[in-house]
């Protein structure tokens, strides 16, 4: 897709001042935009350095330009890039002069990137992997920001796409060309070829809800019985004093986010209210945000007092258990080691996960730290780095609903045997794995996708 008559600038770096600041300019008139800034079209695709003139022909400041003829840019436009001081009245009186061409605008929020999806330079997973690299949380996240955007999720979901096109057309073949009765060798060959793709499919969706961790960070969730030392915790991982500590039980009635980085491995640690039936109406405010925290849990760090009485702790905690919507892992924390009447009593836990500590000197936190990265790095990361990338949620959505479908579809083929009706679930399934590379793609959704990008890319 061209756009002739609709050229675009804007501001790449941060509208502050600093010591480079860089213009963009993507369309068909930034020849004459050079021209006008530079008075000359640089050689292609080298480092020049110009002097940057302004409107009255004065020059207004020195720079690098960089100029990438079509259609070998990342918009697959013609493209100008000035990089000069970052004084933002230097690049405000640049962007005026430029604007001053007819048919130059400034871009929106993602254009050049939308740009590049449209005229089919990069995958629609490519682009948003842009912003992921933008916003990387984490070593680990941007290697796999770095890896979405170099095509590997996309490999993925175009060999799928490719599988179950070939089985499509395998299928549509025997409708146009027999009409014979499906026999049985044929029946198995069809389910067999519907449980390779699943499995295929299972593959991908595992490694995506992987990469959507990644990308958000692992949610750790302290809870447990009110005054066992859950605000202490997160102090002593936090290293720093961010909750308040007493020795009455109910402190906490809000919500506590903060972030720690193990290992290059970003941990969202969530204090909540302390779980007890109350009647103080704030604290009940207090444990429904504490359920409702709990329910998104990735991992929950369960802390039980080792120093005082067991049978409400382990009460409540059976009741946690019984309570949980969903299959979070968790890790029980025996807090207070460093008490004398301090004792570890699992036998009404059903674990054997569990760890003790004592945040009042420190003992067992480094331990703990590690144990966390080890859970996620073992279990959910790392076991092949290399196929590690960020996905989102919409990603997510579509290939878990691709997934129940081709079941659903699998055993109606199997009670039905109607070949046309397999052949329409085939042509489904590849137009919801086509919506997330952007093949098939409403304007209104690259319309949402792209307003959440930075101005400038």
């Amino acid at each position: 897709m061209n756009f002739e008559d609709d050229t675009i600038v804007s501001k790449v770096t941060p509208e502050i001042q600093c010591n480079i600041g860089i213009i963009r300019i993507s369309g068909s008139s930034a020849s004459k935009a050079s021209v006008k800034i530079l008075r000359k079209i640089p050689l292609a695709r080298y480092a020049s350095y110009l002097p940057f003139f302004d409107m009255s022909g004065r020059i207004l400041d020195y720079g690098i330009a960089l100029w990438f003829p079509n259609p070998h840019s990342f918009t697959g436009e013609d493209v100008l890039e000035l990089q000069g001081h970052g004084n933002p009245i230097i690049m405000d009186l640049l962007i005026c002069n430029i604007l001053s061409i007819p048919n130059i605008r400034l871009a929106k929020p993602g254009e050049f990137s939308e740009r590049a999806f449209l005229n089919e330079k990069i995958d629609l997973v490519q682009a948003e992997s842009i912003v992921d690299l933008i916003n990387a949380t984490s070593e680990q996240a941007v290697h796999a920001a770095v890896k979405s955007l170099q095509g590997v999720f996309s490999c993925h979901i175009n060999r799928l796409i490719k599988k179950i096109n070939n089985f499509r057309v395998m299928i549509e073949t025997s409708i146009n060309f027999s009409e014979d009765e499906v026999n049985v060798s044929y029946e198995q060959n069809i389910v067999s070829n519907i449980d390779k793709i699943i499995d295929l499919l299972e593959n991908t969706y595992n490694m995506s809800t992987q990469g959507v961790i990644l990308r958000k960070g692992i949610k750790v969730v302290i809870c447990g019985h009110p005054n066992s030392g859950k605000s202490s915790l997160l102090n002593s991982l936090l290293c720093t004093n961010r909750a308040i500590v007493t020795d009455i039980p109910g402190t906490t009635r809000d919500v506590i986010y903060e972030h720690i980085s193990i290992n290059g491995l970003l941990f969202n640690l969530v204090d909540t209210a302390g779980l007890r039936l109350t009647n103080h109406v704030i604290e009940r405010i207090g444990i429904e945000f504490a359920w409702k925290e709990i329910n998104l849990a990735d991992h929950i760090l369960y802390v039980i007092d080792g120093s005082s009485n067991y049978d409400n702790q382990i009460e409540t905690y059976i009741n946690f258990i019984k309570t949980l919507s969903n299959n979070v892992s968790i890790t029980v924390i025996f807090n207070k080691s460093d008490l004398q009447n301090f004792s570890v009593n699992t036998e009404h836990l059903n674990t054997k996960n569990y760890m003790c500590t004592s945040t009042k000197i420190g003992k067992g936190i480094k331990e703990l730290r590690k144990h966390l990265y080890n859970t996620f790095k073992i279990n959910n990361f790392f076991c092949n780095n290399e196929n590690i990338f960020l996905a989102r949620q919409r990603h997510i959505n579509i290939l878990l609903n691709v997934l129940n479908f081709l079941r659903t579809s699998k055993n109606n083929w199997t009670q039905h045997g109607n070949i046309e009706l397999l052949a329409e679930d085939m042509l489904f399934c590849q137009n919801q794995l086509n919506n997330i590379t952007g093949c098939h793609t409403s304007d209104q959704l690259l319309s949402d996708i792209f307003s959440k990008f930075c101005i400038g890319k």
